[in-house]
């Protein structure tokens, strides 16, 4: 039989020949589907991911600042017990009790803190009897000074047992900041790597369309809620997404070369105390107005006022080999502005302190969503405060370091006034000699 060269109708073509292209196309649109559903629990599974790093960062760094913070605070508590016993001023007593009384707030924070960490715990549990060794030994000499015998107290003093405990102190604290530091740095990797992979991901049309429209979403929450808390000089950066937003964002911040100058207004507690609240208010409103307008017009960045002092911080957030010659500026030009409201004000004169120092810090921004704080940490700033500090026992304004002013004189900047070297002792805390430098006659 010859067959009909006429094709067959559709309706009488075989099944699987009409529902071949159909199939075709519901097998490619469920392929996509499913594909699509792969990238986006995919990326699911790497933001959660992120989000658990940056959590654990932010945990990271919440440890070291109360570990700082508790070391300052004793070292405020001995610094008040021993001004009181040289002295006989009762306000040395202040910042003492009120030392004691921070660091028994921040121990069970510490406790809450380092949970389940049983190096840190173990650590901790070692802290603990130390700093009460310690407080112990501050309390014997004021027991003997409210006895009468003063003499015997500084006698005590001079034994060395005090100094002896507070390094057993300072080396527990550093131990277990370098362990938190050493964390830190693992989860920054691991935070960098998820963004590649993220990032490889995206390459997925759908997965980008769909992962595009959550992270957009994500960043304009995560830039406002941002600008609430960073430094005026952060927020335009925020928005072109340059500045320390490069290689990694804000909240997993980097380390950066970097300028710090701390300030201290002198004689606030006595102010506070004997003047009445509106003069206290007009002080520290002018003060903070001066190290505003000094800020300003030399490129720094203020972290953050703590009551009647100020953490300024140069190189940040972006890179900047001046910082050091900015840093000297800075406190050239503040000291000047103080002068000159002193000058114009009916208040008493207000003293300053001003300590500056260079080197590689952490930035970043630490806290949840309903907190969140711009901060820079490091040893840096650990000795530009401690230079600020050594101004009373020098008598001076302004200590600046000799790293700072040697990175200032490399790049040719010279500063504006000619500075001495005062002293090569070194700093508390310290075994090297530590150069430093004030203004000169």
């Amino acid at each position: 039989m010859i067959p009909d060269p006429t094709p067959a109708p559709a309706s009488r073509r075989p099944l699987r020949a009409r529902l071949g292209p159909v199939r075709s196309r519901a097998g490619l649109t469920t392929a996509g589907v499913a594909l699509l559903l792969l990238v986006g629990s995919a990326n699911g599974l790497l933001l959660a991911w992120q989000s658990s790093v940056q959590h654990r960062i932010t945990h990271t760094l919440s440890v070291d600042r109360t570990l700082m913070q508790v070391l300052a605070d004793l070292l405020d508590g001995e610094t008040g017990q021993r001004g009181y016993l040289l002295t006989g001023d009762p306000a040395f007593l202040v910042p003492y009790t009120a030392g004691q009384a921070r660091v028994a707030a921040e121990l069970p924070v510490l406790d809450t803190e380092l949970r389940g960490s049983p190096a840190q715990e173990a650590r901790l549990r070692a802290l603990r009897p130390a700093i009460a060794r310690k407080f112990a030994e501050l309390d014997r000499t004021l027991a003997l000074d409210r006895a009468g015998d003063r003499d015997g107290a500084l006698a005590l003093v001079r034994a060395g047992d005090g100094k002896t405990e507070m390094d057993e102190i300072r080396r527990i604290i550093e131990t277990m900041r370098a362990q938190e530091d050493d964390l830190l740095l693992g989860y920054q990797r691991h935070a960098h790597r998820i963004e590649a992979m993220v990032g490889i991901g995206s390459v997925v049309s759908v997965g980008i369309m769909a992962l595009l429209a959550v992270l957009a979403l994500r960043e304009t929450a995560r830039r406002a809620a941002l600008s609430r808390f960073l430094p005026a000089e952060l927020a335009p950066l925020l928005e072109r997404g340059g500045g320390i937003e490069r290689g990694g964002g804000l909240r997993l911040g980097e380390r950066r070369h970097a300028a710090i100058a701390f300030v201290d207004m002198r004689g606030s507690t006595t102010i506070a105390e004997r003047a009445d609240p509106e003069t206290v208010a007009i002080l520290v409103t002018g003060f903070r107005r001066c190290v505003a307008q000094a800020a300003r017009e030399t490129g720094g960045v203020i972290d953050k006022f703590m009551g009647d002092g100020a953490l300024v911080v140069f190189g940040v957030p972006e890179p900047r080999a001046d910082a050091a010659a900015q840093a000297i500026a800075f406190a050239e030009r503040l000291e000047g502005l103080v002068a000159g409201w002193n000058a114009t004000s009916r208040e008493a004169p207000v003293a300053i302190g001003i300590g500056v120092h260079c080197g590689e810090v952490f930035v970043g921004v630490v806290g949840d969503d309903d907190r969140l704080e711009f901060t820079v940490l490091g040893d840096a700033v650990n000795v530009a405060a401690r230079l600020e500090q050594a101004t009373k026992a020098f008598a001076t304004t302004t200590l600046v370091s000799q790293a700072t002013l040697d990175a200032a004189q490399a790049l040719g900047h010279a500063p504006g006034t000619a500075w001495r070297e005062v002293s090569r002792s070194p700093l508390r805390g310290r075994q090297e000699a530590f150069p430093i430098y004030g203004r000169a006659a």
